[in-house]
């Protein structure tokens, strides 16, 4: 059931008034959120359902071990165990056929002809986020082994269905002090949650699928036949469709997650604003460039050891991080272009003393992480570089297409700029609206949004991760 459909708004009807009804029975509201989160995923899927519930037992349990012991070799012992079988079942979901892949390769290379069976596996949806909240969660469980926590709040923690398909990644320690709260389980800021998952439904459902439909799909499909002008606008369309896409879905879950009582992570700060790299992931996707941080970078060494080790627990950081978003070399491949860029400027940092003005830094980090974004978008290697070798064939047929997009891309920008603003007054705007008037806006919007949006219901980008 994607939130995107007909079926969710219906649900979400009868789900949320039953839901604050139980608000002053908090483990009867736990237990019925918990079930839902499991309805949703079971629409989804019957047998990853079973799998996600299984999985909640796992870490329950290996929370149990590490909390329950006083001897620290045990907790270690507990700690290293759960994270071992969470990456194993991480690995065999997620990367298994590309391992097999990539042995045969080499093997063939080595002349040795062996056979390695294929096996038909489907990862279950949003394994790669609730994955992570499972390792944020033994290691919650690991420096803090005096709390107590049920198996019906482990349960709800990792079945939590605002962030279960696609994020934000939410860290065990935020959840549990949020759930232990006085105000959980009641709609908070209602205001700003209407003005979120208002906003996340225009930039899916329209602005985001235009740029799909109008210039990405056509062009990464058929490489070969474009030109410079049209490469030039669908890697511009893309890099704002991808953000528009899953901004829009995290602005979407946040305002759900703001009705059930809960604050999500923030997730994007306006990452095309970024005057570097560096910015960018302070900016894009926080919950993940936060959790490499913390849970990869900084246990690898972090920069303690020196510029060098640095540098190489940087570049493998973000290897991980674009191995993360799917088993395709095209992923990797990014990753390690971020992670050559973020090292490519500490060295300049290090060792010149020359200042990009503003603007211009602003201009070449846009311009590398655009064309990044073509291996995160193509199927595969190869198609990206025919798709970047298509961009020497100049040929000048400037439509109105192109003007829309640089129009749009215009506009977007100007926006970007000013979206606290924006944000403040349309959040003022509905509080000061009567019950009468904002029922018939919200009315008009949605069929404007039904008007304007595509047929059928369109799948988030970030559900396939």
């Amino acid at each position: 059931m994607s939130f995107l459909s007909p079926e969710f708004a219906f649900f979400s009807l009868f789900f949320f008034p039953i839901y604050w009804a139980l608000n002053s029975h908090k483990k009867l509201q736990s237990l019925f959120l918990t079930s839902i989160s499991f309805f949703i995923y079971f629409c989804f899927s019957k047998i990853f359902a079973l799998v996600l519930f299984l999985f909640c037992l796992y870490i329950w349990a290996m929370g149990i071990w590490i909390a329950s012991t006083n001897l620290n070799r045990k907790r270690v012992l507990g700690f290293a165990v759960g994270l071992m079988v969470l990456i194993l079942v991480l690995i065999f979901f997620k990367y298994f056929e590309l391992i097999r892949q990539t042995s045969l390769s080499i093997l063939s290379f080595l002349g040795l002809n062996v056979f390695l069976p294929a096996l038909d596996i489907v990862a279950p949806a949003g394994i790669s986020f609730f994955t992570f909240q499972a390792i944020t969660y033994l290691t919650w469980r690991y420096r803090n082994p005096e709390e107590r926590v049920s198996v019906l709040d482990t349960t709800l923690y990792l079945s939590f269905w605002p962030t279960l398909f696609a994020g934000p990644i939410f860290r065990a320690q935020d959840f549990f002090k949020q759930l232990s709260g006085p105000n959980v389980g009641l709609p908070m800021e209602i205001s700003k949650a209407i003005y979120f998952i208002l906003l996340g439904l225009l930039q899916k459902l329209v602005f985001a699928n235009w740029l799909q439909n109008t210039y990405v799909d056509h062009a990464f499909e058929y490489p070969d036949i474009q030109n410079f002008i049209s490469v030039f606008c669908a890697v511009l369309a893309y890099s704002l469709q991808i953000f528009l896409d899953f901004s829009g879905y995290t602005l979407i879950v946040t305002g759900l997650g703001l009705l059930l009582g809960y604050t999500l992570p923030i997730n994007f700060r306006q990452p095309y604003l970024a005057i570097n790299l560096q910015d960018f992931w302070r900016r894009w996707h926080i919950s993940l460039s936060t959790f490499i941080r913390d849970y990869v970078y900084i246990p690898l060494g972090g920069n303690r050891k020196g510029f060098t080790r640095e540098q190489m627990n940087l570049l493998l950081a973000m290897v991980l991080s674009g191995l993360w978003h799917g088993a395709s070399y095209t992923f990797i491949l990014w990753g390690f272009l971020h992670g050559l860029g973020a090292v490519f400027l500490n060295l300049l940092h290090r060792w010149s003393k020359v200042q990009v003005p503003p603007l211009a830094s602003r201009f070449f980090t846009l311009l590398f992480i655009g064309f990044a974004w073509i291996f995160f978008r193509s199927s595969n290697i190869d198609d990206a570089w025919i798709l970047i070798g298509s961009a020497f064939h100049f040929k000048l047929s400037i439509g109105w297409n192109v003007f829309s997009l640089l129009l749009f891309s215009t506009i977007f920008f100007a926006l970007s700029s000013r979206a606290s603003q924006l944000q403040t007054y349309f959040v003022g705007l509905i509080e000061v609206s009567g019950l009468a008037v904002l029922t018939i806006s919200i009315v008009a919007i949605a069929f404007l949004l039904v008007l304007l949006g595509p047929s059928g219901v369109p799948n988030f980008i970030y559900y396939r991760f």
